[in-house]
């Protein structure tokens, strides 16, 4: 009996997941009412709201969901165990993420919502970073900073930087934004190793 229960949360999960993310192609985030939502999804209200407190909740399991298919993307692919191959990977996702979900991102920008939707987005980046940074402190790795200060300097650069090569229209290439920032990543590990 509770393998079924599991089974109809996670096809709950998915359906409010699946058609957020598609209504958010099409409409703000604002415009979107938790009654279109579960019309859309097939859910009923009563079933949401056992599950969500809101959208914004909502909203903030996508980011969540998301973050940890790129982490364990990014974990798989920099085998080499240096902190800037991971940074470097991590960025690349966000790119490939950026442009495969273009609608989406557009719409998410447009949207009066969007500081808070950025907002619950980097929080959630600044606890990965901030974790894999301590990871990289036990190995050794000598930091310029702590992880929480570099964190946080790290992640409202990357969106800052985003952003405005969104905003701007890619004013540089693809190649030359990862380049850069992977110079300014391997730049603080090199700073740090060296002045410590």
């Amino acid at each position: 009996m509770e393998q079924k229960q599991d089974l109809r949360i996670t096809k709950t999960y998915m359906a409010l997941t699946k058609t957020f993310v598609e209504m958010m192609e099409d409409e703000r985030f604002e415009e979107i009412t938790v009654k279109e939502l579960c019309d859309k999804a097939m859910i009923r209200k009563s079933t949401f709201y056992k599950h969500f407190a809101d959208k914004y909740e909502l909203l903030t399991l996508i980011v969540r969901e998301a973050q940890a298919k790129f982490d364990a993307k990014s974990a798989s692919e920099a085998q080499s165990g240096e902190p800037v191959d991971f940074y470097t990977h991590l960025f690349s996702h966000v790119i490939d993420f950026l442009k495969e979900n273009k609608k989406l991102v557009q719409s998410a920008m447009s949207s009066n919502s969007f500081p808070l939707i950025l907002n619950i987005l980097s929080e959630q980046i600044i606890s990965d970073v901030c974790r894999k940074l301590k990871e990289d402190e036990k190995k050794e790795h000598k930091l310029i900073a702590s992880p929480e200060v570099m964190a946080s300097l790290f992640t409202g650069g990357l969106t800052e930087v985003i952003k405005w090569w969104i905003m701007q229209e890619k004013p540089i290439s693809e190649a030359s934004l990862k380049e850069q920032v992977s110079a300014l990543m391997a730049a603080v590990y090199t700073s740090a190793n060296t002045t410590r």
